[in-house]
């Protein structure tokens, strides 16, 4: 399974990275801080799974998962929050997010990202 994270903020995203690794060892996971350089990475890469945070270098979450969304349909996107925001949620999901999460994104996030998709998580 591949899985890419999109988040300017390096650290939040390395943390994240590391916390898809350990629940799913196998999972090839990339990070991307840059929004061209996340775009090309979903369409080259194709993920499975694609976490986006809130604000991607200057563009909304959600303006960023429209455009990534006209490079590949094919992964599951999953959007995040700062706190949950009913507002947000539903920008999120009119913009093809599949999940809104809050961050930091807890091990249920993650299991509900990965369930289902390729060789995700069963439990």
């Amino acid at each position: 399974m591949r899985v890419v994270i999109v988040d300017p903020d390096l650290k939040a995203g390395r943390k994240l990275a590391a916390s898809v690794e350990q629940m799913l060892p196998s999972a090839d996971v990339l990070l991307y801080g840059e929004s061209q350089d996340a775009l090309t990475g979903i369409e080259t890469h194709a993920p499975d799974v694609t976490f986006v945070a809130p604000d991607v270098n200057g563009m909304t979450g959600p303006e960023f998962l429209a455009k990534a969304r006209s490079k590949s349909d094919q992964p599951k996107y999953v959007g995040t929050v700062d706190r949950p925001d009913a507002d947000a949620s539903i920008a999120w999901i009119s913009a093809g997010a599949t999940l809104v999460v809050e961050r930091p994104v807890d091990s249920l996030g993650i299991r509900t990202a990965l369930r289902g998709v390729g060789a995700g998580i069963d439990t």
